[in-house]
């Protein structure tokens, strides 16, 4: 380098520096990129969950249902039209998830969650208590998982479906 001006040494350094911490850049040569986790896990699960939640407690069944994607649910309208019957038939739900189990199975995700809840129907009678371990299968789609069904799905409805009583102070 003798002979360069001390510019062009500060210049060819910079350079050198540059290719060292940012390898590819500019030369047409990308690096790879890591790919998104692919396996379903506890919190894919707990945070699809809180989404139907969140749903259930200000009683928006599109919130509720954009847990899901209804398109590749078996009967998926039929399930819209059983949640939007519910929270219209409520007027407050508590609700409480426990996931006990995710994994893969195959291409699907799949989740187990107990849970607890409590509606109120506002009709002067004891509010409706359920509890029931829930199955749930999921699918990875560009935008993220999303649900593909839940067994017993009757949980989210007036009917005795799962265990379900009367609440009372015991519990």
């Amino acid at each position: 380098m003798a002979g360069n001006s001390p510019m062009a040494n500060r210049i060819l350094i910079l350079l050198a520096a540059g290719i060292l911490l940012f390898p590819g850049q500019g030369t047409g040569q990308t690096q790879p990129t890591p790919h998104p986790q692919s396996a379903f896990t506890k919190a894919d699960a707990s945070a699809l969950l809180n989404q139907m939640k969140q749903g259930l407690i200000v009683r928006q069944a599109k919130t509720f249902l954009a847990s899901f994607d209804l398109a590749q649910m078996s009967d998926g309208q039929l399930f819209r039209q059983q949640v939007q019957s519910f929270i219209s038939h409520t007027d407050s739900i508590r609700i409480h998830f426990n996931v006990t189990n995710a994994a893969m199975d195959g291409d699907k995700g799949a989740a187990s969650a107990d849970v607890e809840m409590e509606a109120d129907t506002g009709s002067g009678t004891v509010p409706l208590y359920k509890q029931a371990t829930l199955n749930f299968t999921a699918l990875r789609e560009s935008s993220g998982w999303k649900f593909v069904d839940v067994q017993p799905r009757t949980f989210f409805s007036l009917s005795q479906g799962g265990s379900a009583a009367p609440y009372s102070s015991s519990r």
